[in-house]
């Protein structure tokens, strides 16, 4: 067989296919097998074809001796032989079409890798083009990724971010902030949305940091993902406008307590007029009597009623005063407790008796019912001034109608009632009425500063009790004040 570089003539080709051919076929041999792949691989490196080959094989096939029954020996070897022999040429044609998958998986990645260029390319142009701060950091708390907003903020460049910790590139104050609350959300594993004030030159600005895990694909943390957004000029708007609300509030109470302060002085006025009109005119009518009659004297029964009316006109004048003393020891923040054991059912009687005259002038008959002796430790006057107003209420609104008071024990409370089947008062005045200079009715036809449930509300609450009313229009009202049998107020009650 031709053992050179030359490439194979077709002629040549058949010589040695025909000799190599007879060979295998005579012996059988694996050596002469082998010659027959080797004549395949010539002829594939010599540039002749499969149809040449074949025909080498054809020609030869046709120049075997033939049997002793006319038919050519041995067909089956030589159909080996011609398979041996095209193998080199089957591994060429499968070596061209791997190369050429492969060399379409090339440039498919290439195309792929590209697209994942551009995308990444186009994916920080964005986030540098955004005005949020945005990084990332693995769970160690080194950068993996910093914005161009990130870096301008903090004056860095973004090589000297990659790779280091907060204090190594942060002033102390502000990797604290940051450390801390990454340390957070590594810690709950999941997102957290946090403001965070950050130190910046002579004012601190303000962001809203959206932080959230980075999870790998078994779900385990491996960093921490921030969108930081400044928030400052929102912050100081919004303050602006609290301040602004807050003024606007504060000028509304101002105005509301002038308006308050002007009823009060005109009702002041008025209240305070009528029993020193009163007074003087009883006095004047006493002196007439003495300067007309001189030598006749004044029946007892004429001074006596004389002297009646100015010592009531005397006692409204005391509450009235008295009422305006305690507006001012509360406002003032000098309402102090003088505790002591308070027996409450003696109290409403002997408050009851003291009011024995204005009940009998009201018309209504006041009916007291008491299970026994409670004792509970209260400051006296405080209690005692509180039942009388109530009970002057009730009277100045019962129309003549029949008042119940009562006291009972409720869950280690005292609880007192007054209830009269007056007028009433509409839902809307109802928590009014427990507020300074309020009045729910028409100080026209009802006389008073407004202030005696004020200072009633002030008094309880100070003992660590309570005062509420129930009412409706025309099915008058009734009020409870809960005191507790235990001490469970402070001595000092907080100013109002």
């Amino acid at each position: 067989m031709t053992r050179t570089n030359e490439p194979m003539a077709p002629d040549t080709l058949a010589r040695e296919y025909d000799g190599a051919l007879r060979a295998y076929v005579a012996t059988g041999s694996e050596a002469a097998l082998t010659s027959a792949y080797e004549l395949g691989r010539a002829a594939a490196s010599g540039g002749l074809g499969i149809l040449e080959l074949a025909l080498a094989h054809h020609e030869a096939l046709r120049g075997l001796p033939l049997a002793a029954t006319g038919e050519r020996p041995q067909l089956a070897m030589a159909a080996q032989f011609l398979a041996e022999s095209l193998s080199p040429f089957e591994m060429t044609l499968r070596s061209y079409r791997a190369n050429a998958r492969l060399l379409g998986l090339s440039e498919v990645l290439a195309e792929q890798n590209a697209e994942i260029d551009r995308a990444r390319e186009q994916l920080r142009t964005i986030l540098d083009a955004t005005t949020a701060l945005i990084y990332l950091k693995d769970a160690e708390g080194r950068y993996l990724y910093s914005n161009r907003q990130f870096q301008q903020v903090f004056a860095l460049r973004g090589e000297d971010v990659i790779g280091k910790r907060d204090d190594e590139i942060l002033p102390r104050a502000v990797a604290e902030i940051l450390r801390r609350d990454d340390a957070q959300v590594l810690a709950a594993c999941a997102p957290v949305e946090l403001e965070e004030l950050i130190p910046a030159g002579s004012e601190p600005r303000a962001y809203l940091s959206l932080k959230f895990p980075l999870l790998d694909a078994n779900g385990v943390v491996y960093g921490v993902c921030c969108v930081s957004t400044d928030i400052t000029e929102r912050k100081r708007a919004e303050g602006a406008l609290q301040r602004a609300r807050e003024a606007a509030q504060r000028e509304r109470q101002l105005k509301a307590t002038l308006e308050a302060r002007d009823r009060f002085l005109d009702i002041a006025s008025h209240e305070l007029k009528t029993p020193l009109t009163s007074l003087e005119l009883q006095v004047a009518s006493l002196r007439r009597l003495g300067v007309t009659c001189p030598t006749t004297p004044l029946s007892e029964e004429r001074v006596q009623s004389k002297c009646d009316v100015i010592l009531r006109q005397v006692d409204r004048l005391k509450v009235l005063i008295n009422g305006l003393i305690d507006v001012g020891r509360i406002s003032s923040g000098h309402l102090h407790l003088s505790r002591e054991p308070v027996e409450l059912s003696s109290l409403v009687a002997t408050v009851l008796a003291r009011s024995a005259e204005a009940i009998e002038r009201s018309g209504s008959e006041v009916a007291f019912h008491a299970p026994g002796p409670l004792v509970g430790s209260w400051d006296r006057s405080l209690v005692e001034s509180v039942v009388a107003q109530l009970v002057s209420n009730a009277l100045k609104f019962g129309e003549g109608k029949p008042v119940e008071v009562a006291v009972r024990v409720e869950a280690r409370r005292a609880i007192l009632t007054v209830r009269d089947h007056g007028i009433g008062i509409s839902a809307e005045h109802q928590r009014r009425i427990f507020e300074r200079f309020e009045r729910a009715v028409s100080e026209r036809h009802y006389g008073g500063f407004g202030v005696g449930l004020w200072v009633a509300r002030q008094a309880i609450e100070a003992q660590g009790g309570r005062i509420s009313v129930e009412s409706s229009p025309g099915a008058g009202a009734e009020f409870a004040v809960e005191l507790p049998l235990q001490d469970e107020a402070p001595d000092e009650p907080a100013p109002t």
